[in-house]
């Protein structure tokens, strides 16, 4: 794994590497979260509530069932609209 040295200013801020913050798809005005672990510091970077939501349900859902269900559901709605 690589390892990256930063230098914290007399503000306490450090800059994040580009490398990184490409990799991590981290933007400008972004938050992120440092959380303490017993190793150090770890930073994340903060996702919006939406994002977070992203294929959340992906683990949950089987595909097949998922579609059949909305078949099933478009068909009785279109039923009830004639």
């Amino acid at each position: 794994m690589k390892s990256y040295v930063v230098r914290i200013t007399s503000k306490g801020q450090i800059t994040i590497p580009k490398e990184l913050r490409d990799q991590f798809h981290m933007v400008e005005g972004e938050t992120a979260v440092m959380i303490p672990v017993s190793e150090g510091i770890m930073l994340k970077h903060e996702l919006n509530p939406m994002r977070r939501l992203r294929g959340i349900m992906r683990r949950e859902v089987d595909p097949e069932r998922a579609s059949q269900f909305i078949q099933r559901v478009r068909r009785e709605w279109r039923l009830e609209q004639a």
